[in-house]
């Protein structure tokens, strides 16, 4: 398995306005999943290189949709400050 050393940020920059994006660490790539951790909540962010958002789960990664991870991992509702919008 290999972990890419390189920081990737283009996925989340595609998703949040950098003001948002200003809240993660990018963490490590693993088999082409990018995982950034939120400053705050210590939680994981995680995307493919399409922007695709992945959540552990017992079964492994699942796709899910990105607001519902964002409300997950930030503790906010919203994406307010997003390219594209509230």
């Amino acid at each position: 398995m290999a972990i890419g050393p390189i920081a990737n940020w283009e996925p989340l920059e595609r998703l949040l306005a950098p003001d948002l994006c200003a809240e993660f660490m990018w963490m490590f790539r693993e088999v082409g999943i990018e995982h950034y951790k939120h400053i705050v909540t210590r939680r994981y962010l995680r995307l493919d290189q399409h922007g695709r958002c992945l959540a552990l789960t017992r079964s492994g990664l699942k796709e899910v949709l990105f607001e519902q991870e964002w409300s997950r991992v930030s503790g906010r509702a919203r994406r307010c400050g997003s390219p594209t919008n509230c």
